[in-house]
C-alpha cells in the first residue's frame, strides 16, 4: 500500500512540475537577461581596457523565447568611433541587436545603467630583443660560457602605449637543464598580459659547438721602434670564441709601447687583438727602454 501511495505521489510531482514548466513557457514574461559587447568601428589606434563583458537588459516575452535568448550569442553592438584616450563614456541609448528569427522577445532597454565607462589607450609598438630565461642558475652559467643564435634576436611588441613603453624585452619560456644538452630547439614566448602580443609566438635556438674562452699567447716581440725594452718578450691573454681563438696566428697580436714613459722611466704596453677578440691582460703591463 505504501509502496503504491509512494508511486502515486511521484507521478503527482513529476506531473506537476510538467505542467508548471509548460504554463511558465508558454506565458509571457518580464526577465534580464545579460547579452554580450560589441563596439563597433573603434578607431585603429586605439586600445580598450576595463570593458564589460556583457549588459543586462530588460526583456519581455514568453518564457520559451527568454530562455533562447540566453541560450544564443546575441550581441549588443554599439558604436564606439568616438572613442578618445583616457577614460571614456559611451553611451547605451544608442545599440543595435539583432534578434535572431525564431526569437521573439520585446527588448526593453538596459536593466541597469544608461552608460559604461572604458579606459581607452592609444595603440603602440615598439621593437625589443629577446631573452632566454633559465630553469636554474646552474644552466644559466652554462649558457654564459657557450655561443648561440637567437632567431629572430628581437620581436615587435603590440599594445597600449602604458604598457607598451614599460617593456625593454621579451623572455622566452625557461630552459631546463636538459634542454641545454640540445643544439638546436624553439622556446614559447612568456605572455606579458592579456592585451599585450608579439610579433612572433616562439622563436628558435642554435647552440654552436664553440664557446667563449680565454687563451694565452706569450712570446710576443714587443714594438720599440729599433729600441731594446726589457724584458724583450710579453704575453697576451684574450678572450672570445674558442675556434676564432684557436685558429688566431700570434703574429696577428701587435704590442707596442706608450709614447711617454711614466715618472719612473716605465713604459706602458699597448696591445692589439683582431675583431671578435677582447684583451685580458698584458704581463708585463711595463718595461723600461734601453
Amino acid at each position: 500500500m505504501f509502496r503504491e501511495n509512494l508511486g502515486l505521489r511521484i507521478f503527482s510531482l513529476v506531473l506537476a512540475v510538467f505542467v508548471w514548466l509548460q504554463s511558465n513557457l508558454i506565458t509571457e514574461h518580464r526577465s534580464v537577461v545579460s547579452l554580450p559587447v560589441n563596439l563597433k568601428s573603434v578607431p585603429k589606434n586605439i586600445t580598450l581596457e576595463k570593458l564589460p563583458s556583457s549588459i543586462p537588459f530588460h526583456v519581455k516575452g514568453k518564457g520559451l523565447d527568454i530562455i533562447k535568448l540566453m541560450l544564443s550569442r546575441t550581441q549588443v553592438s554599439i558604436d564606439a568611433s568616438s572613442i578618445k584616450p583616457g577614460v571614456d563614456i559611451i553611451s547605451l541609448s544608442d545599440y543595435t541587436i539583432d534578434l535572431p528569427e525564431n526569437i521573439n522577445v520585446t527588448l526593453l532597454g538596459p536593466a541597469e545603467q544608461q552608460e559604461i565607462a572604458v579606459h581607452a589607450d592609444v595603440f603602440h609598438q615598439k621593437r625589443v630583443p629577446i631573452r632566454l630565461g633559465f630553469a636554474d642558475s646552474l644552466t644559466r652559467q652554462r649558457f654564459a660560457n657557450l655561443k648561440y643564435q637567437i632567431i629572430p634576436d628581437k620581436v615587435i611588441v603590440f599594445g597600449p602605449r602604458n604598457k607598451v613603453q614599460s617593456i625593454d624585452s621579451a623572455s622566452t619560456e625557461l630552459i631546463s637543464a636538459e634542454l641545454a644538452n640540445e643544439t638546436e630547439f624553439v622556446l614559447k614566448l612568456a605572455s606579458v598580459a592579456d592585451d599585450v602580443s608579439f610579433s612572433e609566438t616562439q622563436v628558435r635556438v642554435r647552440v654552436s659547438n664553440s664557446f667563449n674562452t680565454s687563451k694565452v699567447f706569450d712570446n710576443l716581440s714587443i714594438a720599440t721602434d729599433g729600441r731594446s725594452a726589457f724584458p724583450p718578450k710579453a704575453a697576451v691573454k684574450l678572450s672570445g670564441d674558442s675556434e676564432l681563438l684557436n685558429q688566431l696566428n700570434p703574429s696577428s697580436i701587435s704590442v707596442k709601447i706608450s709614447d711617454i714613459a711614466d715618472e719612473n722611466g716605465f713604459y706602458k704596453l699597448i696591445a692589439e687583438a683582431p675583431n671578435g677578440t677582447a684583451i685580458e691582460a698584458i704581463t708585463p703591463q711595463k718595461v723600461r727602454i734601453k
